[in-house]
């Protein structure tokens, strides 16, 4: 399994000088989203995906295969009081919004992919494609 997301940068500044940095330096690692951290297993028969999505409600999340891509999305939706919103934060890491990330799957057997969602943990069953054999020998008929 090919994972095709782009990993984010951390950047240049180390985390103990976000104290200095201005806002828009500071908070840029928001931007980048809900961290989808992400475990994948083979076996001889599949993969599996476990993904931590916490503080994430089952509704607000899809899984969809298209053109041999699975992509993940989820909606954080953090309900910020509006007291909240006027506070000059120093530091701010909770996100608010979607966030995707996508695998190139191969060879798999759409019709039998399985997800759940258990304690903030997305599970993913991807059975792989089984290929026919080849028939050795086989004749062909002349028409």
């Amino acid at each position: 399994m090919k994972n095709e997301l782009t990993n984010y940068t951390e950047g240049f500044f180390d985390p103990l000088f976000d104290f200095f940095t201005p806002d828009v330096i500071r908070d840029s690692h928001v931007a980048r989203g809900l961290e989808m951290r992400t475990d994948v297993t083979e076996s001889e028969n599949d993969y599996e995906l476990d993904v931590d999505l916490p503080g994430i409600s089952k509704d607000d999340i899809s899984v969809t295969l298209d053109d041999g891509y699975l992509t993940i999305k989820a909606k954080a939706n953090r309900n910020f009081d509006s007291g909240e919103k006027r506070k000059n934060f120093v530091h701010r890491e909770r996100f608010s919004g979607v966030s995707s990330r996508s695998y190139y799957l191969g060879s798999v057997d759409e019709e039998k992919i399985e997800a759940s969602f258990n304690n903030g943990v997305l599970h993913i069953l991807v059975p792989k494609k089984v290929e026919k054999p080849i028939e050795n020998g086989r004749r062909i008929a002349i028409k």
